[in-house]
Parts: structure tokens; C-alpha cells; sequence
């Protein structure tokens, strides 16, 4: 799903941070047992699977991975582009996205697809930085072949512990792939997924193609927008939600009821549900099928370890669909209501086996993944970051040369960041890329949406 994706992760500090120590101590965990891996060179072989070729040594000329660094001695805001890095602000605000900072790099020849790592020399991480008299930019760029959200999670918090003269505390890296043998003939997988009626195929596939080509073409261009909700907004749009829920029996007897439970996550969804099926207007009669990215690590607990880290792709999507009617016309609640009882039913470990399982079948037989939808659904895409608690796990506190952030508030600590970004490395725009909503992270006092 994600093989061709260039990602650059994007990280701002309100310090000053010692850009060669950030680079050391990635290469220093890149060059332990394990961990050597992600140092490797990305072929693709005779069948045209991907693999990982680890050189016998790094060295200055094969890196473990990329290092450049551009000094300015001006502060952050008068650089013409770094300056309109999205801020924080006492209400709710749409600002510029990540894709207009593609261009903050230190050279053109930046790996921007996978064909470029393939048919070169370069290491799979690439790490820039760009200091300022009052701020740092840390960028790792990457393809998403090698992990997602939570992987790179797990790179930093290990990246974290070099730096901070923890090295005996790093995490052993796993070294295969615990999903290969999850969904497999044999596996004790026995149930049928709750969506496998609306697992498109034959014709239906076909009408859903020709629906999304024409929205392609003919629907409107879609741009990227960071939105920043204070925690205040979101706490009164919580309040008022919740309230507006119906109290249900609670199963313990004498007619005992109490609220069902709906997560902030559930709500701020809902709400950018809502915001897109109001933006297809009155007219639309089509349904929605809105596909959350769920991590499967804390979901497979025969299949993963607790005490490894895997610096992988481990997610799934689950699916919640209704119509566009529904999406404008119910309340919040009833839809966050839908996604929380999507997410009950469709994670559980049995569930989640049936989905690779029939994903696995999918690829083998027609070689795509399976997508659960009606032939008329627009797909809603939707990636929450929280578990890969960035805001807590990054710490460049031992390499801040120059404290310029408020001391006292949790978020300005020195070495911790203040925003973050994510954006696709290709120049190239690409027209798949409709109705994606990043929920990036919880901060002490906001939630950034891109």
C-alpha cells in the first residue's frame, strides 16, 4: 500500500541543537547489532520484491545514513520559507501544509521515490538539519517501505537513548518480519471479517474504479492544510458532543445507564467527517467509506514482542461506512458512536487475522489489497499518530547549544519539539491523495490536523 511513498518527517525545536552530535548518535545506533539493517541499500530482485542489502562496513564513503546540515546565523523567521512554519493559536486555525516545505532541503538530488534508493547508492535514512540563531529543524527522510508511524517512534526513542549516554538501554531490533506468518494457511485464524460482504470485487470494483477516475478528473483539486485546534475548542466540542449522546444501559442491572464511551480521537474525526461531507453539498447521494490506519503491534500479542522493537510496516486499516447524508445530517455523536464501534469490532486479535488473511489471498490472487467499500464510496483515509507519542518520545536535550525556548512549560522544554510535519519527499503531486486527514499529535495545548 505504501511501497512507492518517500516520506520527510519534519521536526521544529525552539533551541539551538549541535547538528553533529544528532548525526553521531544515529550512526552510532545504526552501527549496533540489529539496528545495522536500516543502514542497508534497497534492491529489488529477479521477482521484483524488494530487499535490503547491508554493506560488510560503513564507512564516509557507504554511510549508515545520510548527514547535511546548513547553518543560518538569522533567526528562523527571517528565512523566507521556514518562517511560515505553522504556529500554535488561541483558536481554531487552517494554515499552510507540509507539501509547501518540500522545498527546505540541501540538495536537489534528494531520494524522492523508490526508484531513486533502488538504482542508487543511498542509505534508506536521510538526515538534514537546519539551525538558526533561534531554532532547529531536524528532518529524516525515508522511504515507507522501510516502517511507518510507529516504527520511526522507535528509531527516535532509541536515537534518544545514544543520546542521552544510554546505549546499554537500546532495544534489540527484530530481525524478520512477525507478520509473515499471521494469515497464512495453518494459522489458527478461523473467522470470517465482519466487512467481508462489502469487500469489492468483479463489477463492483470495476463501477468503484471508474467513480474514483471521474473524481480524479472532474472532482475538485485537492490542496494540503495544516488545522490547529486548541485544546479549549476541543474540549467544548467534547462537551458538547458527549452531552448530546443518549445514555444506554450499562448491563449491570436495575436500570443503571451511562454515556458510551467515545475517544477525543472519535470526535475529532467526526468532525472532519462532518466538514467533508458538507463540502459534496445536498445533491450527493453516494455513501463514504472512511478507512482508519490502526497499528498491529499491541493488537497481535502472540506475533509481536513487548521488550523488541519493530522498525517495520505494521498497520491495517478499519472501515466505517455510511452515506454522505449521514455524514451531514446525524450529530457528531452518532458518527464518533460509529467509528468507536467499527473500531470495537474490527480489532479484536481473531479480527485482525481475518483481515491479513484476506488481504494476503487478495495479493496472491490479483496481486492488490483488499478494500472494503460500496461500488459508489468515496474513500476517507485517516492516520492518527498518537500512538507513536512523538511529543513525548523526542528528547534532543543533550545536544542544545542554545536554549531559546520558555522554561516551565512541558512543551518548550529545551530539546523538546514544538511542531510537527510530515509530507510525500516526490515533487510530483499525487491525484490519489483525496480526502487524507494526518491527525499528527495531541500537544499539551493543541491538535494538529493535516
Amino acid at each position: 500500500m505504501v511501497r512507492g511513498i518517500v516520506m520527510r518527517w519534519m521536526v521544529q525545536f525552539d533551541d539551538v541543537l549541535d547538528a553533529n552530535k544528532l548525526y553521531d548518535a544515529l550512526e552510532t545506533l545504526l552501527g549496533m547489532e540489529g539496528w545495522r539493517r536500516l543502514g542497508g541499500r534497497i534492491r529489488s530482485n529477479s521477482r521484483g520484491k524488494l530487499e535490503i542489502h547491508v554493506p560488510r562496513k560503513f564507512d564516509s564513503n557507504r554511510p549508515a545514513a545520510r548527514f547535511h546540515h546548513i547553518a543560518f546565523d538569522t533567526s528562523i523567521g527571517a528565512h523566507p520559507l521556514a518562517s511560515r512554519l505553522p504556529k500554535p493559536t488561541a483558536t481554531p486555525s487552517v494554515q499552510v501544509g507540509g507539501d509547501v516545505f518540500r522545498e527546505l532541503k540541501v540538495r536537489d538530488d534528494v531520494p524522492s521515490t523508490l526508484q531513486d534508493y533502488i538504482c542508487s547508492d543511498d542509505p534508506p535514512l536521510e538526515l538534514h538539519v537546519f539551525t538558526f540563531s533561534d531554532a532547529t529543524i531536524v528532518i529524516l527522510n525515508f522511504p515507507h517501505f522501510l516502517t511507518d508511524a510507529v516504527g520511526v517512534s522507535k528509531l527516535v526513542e532509541n536515537w534518544c537513548k545514544i543520546l542521552a549516554g544510554r546505549p546499554d538501554e537500546v532495544d534489540a531490533l527484530s530481525e524478520s518480519d512477525p507478520l509473515d506468518t499471521v494469515g497464512c494457511e495453518g494459522d489458527k485464524a478461523a473467522e470470517e471479517h465482519v466487512l467481508a460482504q462489502y469487500e469489492l470485487s468483479g463489477w463492483s470494483l470495476i463501477v468503484f474504479a471508474l467513480n474514483f477516475v471521474y473524481d480524479l478528473i472532474f472532482g475538485p483539486k485537492m490542496e494540503t492544510r495544516a488545522i490547529f485546534l486548541p485544546e479549549k475548542s476541543v474540549a467544548g466540542l467534547k462537551q458538547t458532543t458527549v452531552a448530546r449522546i443518549p445514555l444506554k444501559p450499562n448491563g449491570q442491572g436495575s436500570g443503571a445507564a451511562e454515556k458510551p464511551f467515545v475517544s477525543e480521537g472519535d470526535i475529532i474525526s467526526a468532525w472532519a467527517i462532518k466538514s467533508i461531507g458538507l463540502g459534496l453539498g445536498p445533491k450527493c447521494k453516494r455513501t463514504m467509506a472512511v478507512m482508519n490506519v490502526f497499528e498491529l503491534r499491541s493488537r497481535l500479542h502472540q506475533a509481536f514482542d513487548s521488550s523488541t522493537a519493530y522498525v517495520q510496516n505494521a498497520f491495517f486499516v478499519l472501515t466505517t461506512i455510511l452515506t454522505v447524508q449521514e455524514a451531514q445530517e446525524l450529530p457528531l455523536g452518532e458518527i464518533a458512536l460509529r467509528l468507536r464501534s467499527s473500531m470495537t469490532k474490527q480489532i479484536s486479535e481473531p479480527q485482525v487475522e481475518a483481515l491479513i488473511r484476506g488481504h494476503r489471498a487478495s495479493i496472491q490472487k490479483s496481486d492488490r489489497p483488499v478494500v472494503f467499500a460500496k461500488r459508489d464510496s468515496i474513500l476517507l483515509p485517516f492516520s492518527n499518530w498518537g500512538k507513536a507519542r512523538f511529543f513525548d518520545i523526542v528528547d534532543f536535550g543533550p545536544t542544545v547549544l542554545k536554549a531559546c525556548s520558555k522554561i516551565g512549560s512541558k512543551r518548550n522544554e529545551p530539546g523538546k519539539p514544538v511542531l510537527f510535519l510530515s509530507c510525500d519527499a516526490n515533487p510530483k503531486p499525487n491525484p490519489t491523495y483525496r480526502n487524507v486527514i494526518n491527525i499528527i499529535a495531541k500537544q499539551v495545548q493543541y491538535w494538529f490536523m493535516e
